[in-house]
């Protein structure tokens, strides 16, 4: 689904409703993220990212207190993005428990927490279930279809456009590879039947067009 078919006004306050959030502060906080989302450096890390992952968590089985915590996550994983920084999870994750705590959420530094364990890709997938589901939410893209990893390819390629192309590959072989020296992609069983095979394929095409250069 493309983005224009995606309102973020309504599932972001239809989460807002649920949890008593004060109007005014939802509807500010709904802005800021359009706004983020929004900047003309980011090609990958859109709505459109968040809409996909909510798409996902939608077939996922939850409690609703456990569904609360991992759409908030969701929504501010990616507030903060410069690709030139190294802190956008701790300073996603501050704005997140800043925001919620305002708002008397009472699983914000949860939240928080979850958000700061999406700085690192290079260990093997999270044990614990809340952790897990948003890793996997994260890396879905890693298991689509070889159109739409390319796409996902391509933008992140356009994210990281202040680096020389060996630079680039260099970084970029290193992330996939330890991928696949990992115990598995995904930590979810479920994310694992659905994209794991789908996902070692797609790296392992990309990156054997990172070799030929």
């Amino acid at each position: 689904m493309e983005i224009k078919d995606f309102d973020p006004m309504h599932r972001w306050f239809d989460l807002c409703y649920r949890n008593k959030v004060n109007v005014r502060a939802a509807t500010l906080m709904c802005q800021q993220f359009i706004d983020s989302y929004g900047e003309t450096h980011r090609y990958y890390h859109t709505l459109a990212h968040i809409h996909s992952c909510l798409n996902l968590l939608d077939g996922v089985l939850l409690e609703q207190n456990e569904l609360n915590l991992i759409e908030y996550a969701v929504w501010f994983h990616d507030i903060i993005y410069d690709p030139i920084s190294d802190t956008n999870e701790m300073q996603s994750a501050e704005v997140a428990e800043k925001w919620l705590l305002e708002q008397g959420i009472s699983n914000a530094s949860r939240v928080a927490h979850l958000i700061e364990q999406t700085a690192d890709y290079g260990i093997d997938p999270p044990s614990d279930r809340m952790q897990a589901i948003l890793h996997d939410l994260d890396l879905h893209v890693l298991g689509s279809t070889t159109d739409k990893y390319h796409e996902y390819a391509v933008n992140i390629r356009k994210e990281f456009k202040h680096l020389t192309n060996n630079d680039f590959f260099s970084g970029r072989s290193k992330f996939l590879k330890g991928l696949l020296a990992r115990s598995s992609i995904y930590a979810t069983e479920s994310f694992k039947e659905l994209f794991e095979q789908q996902a070692i394929n797609n790296i392992n095409k990309e990156l054997g067009s990172l070799d030929s250069f």
